[in-house]
């Protein structure tokens, strides 16, 4: 349980620290390449001290796969960031455990009971609430695509199945690849993630600041670590399990820095949908037998 509590704490810090970052004026490419190129260097450098390089090409897949899903991941969040906040962004990206959850029932025949299926429910009503605006364009300062519901509800959909396939990518990995190829796994997926980024920034012509750099690394940290926490998590606990404390405990974590510490605003639709979350998430966590 103590990978899992660690893989809260340490995801939970990749958005707040970014919201952070974002609400200091500080500029989000550069920071992406930093964050994803610090995860890069340090799943090598695991790798090296383990001398754990063997891979199979379904390894690589999955990494792959994970991988744009963080890269393509950090833009819609960027974006949902901007349009909600990043509170609402993540119970977005949290309810897409429904994903993994619905594919292991299929594949590895997992069971939920009663209160967990409650729970799925619950998680899909959930989404609509979130991605509802209620504020007209014209009573803010913010561009009219910044307030349309069309946008909004096109970016939790992209969410929710951006994040859903990430998560489904490691429960793959944790069921049909060897355990000692997890090293070459994250080598892989963040790989994939920085190369993008790379590109973005050399094209913008933008090089990170020291301040960008300080944010890239820390944020860096917190992703190579949550996810290599995560890994080990899967190892000694089903993904029943797994992925719901993953969703509820980042959620309360994330909300309670987002509304006390960032000053992030809900309205009564959002807060619903938040609330639905929680609920939901707690649901999907109860494991009665």
């Amino acid at each position: 349980m103590i990978y899992l509590i660690l893989h809260v704490v340490l995801l939970s810090g990749f958005g707040i620290f970014l919201k952070d970052a974002e609400n200091r004026g500080h500029r989000l490419d550069p920071i992406g390449l930093v964050n994803y190129a610090t995860a890069f260097i340090l799943s090598c450098v695991l790798a090296y001290r383990g001398r754990s390089f063997a891979f199979t090409p379904l390894t690589l897949t999955f990494g792959l796969v994970n991988g744009i899903s963080y890269a393509f991941g950090f833009v819609l969040v960027v974006t949902g960031m901007r349009l909600n906040g990043i509170v609402v962004t993540t119970a977005v990206i949290r309810l897409s455990m429904v994903i993994p959850i619905l594919i292991s029932i299929i594949i590895w025949h997992e069971k939920p009971n009663l209160w967990q299926t409650l729970g799925i429910l619950i998680a899909l009503g959930a989404l609509p609430l979130l991605s509802i605006r209620t504020t007209p364009a014209e009573a803010t300062n913010r561009p009219a695509w910044k307030t349309s519901s069309k946008i909004g509800m096109i970016v939790v959909i992209l969410l929710f199945l951006n994040a859903g396939m990430g998560r489904l990518a490691m429960k793959g990995f944790n069921e049909m690849c060897p355990v000692d190829q997890k090293p070459m796994y994250l080598v892989s997926l963040f790989l994939v993630t920085t190369v993008p980024y790379l590109f973005v920034c050399l094209h913008k012509r933008q090089s990170p600041t020291g301040w960008e750099i300080g944010y890239g690394v820390l944020i860096g940290v917190c992703n190579v670590s949550g996810s290599g926490m995560f890994l080990a998590a899967l190892d000694h606990l089903e993904a029943l399990i797994a992925f719901p404390v993953s969703g509820s405990g980042g959620m309360l974590f994330t909300a309670t820095i987002g509304i006390l510490v960032l000053g992030e605003r809900l309205n009564k639709r959002l807060t619903v949908g938040v609330v639905l979350t929680v609920v939901a998430l707690i649901l999907v966590n109860l494991d009665f037998g």
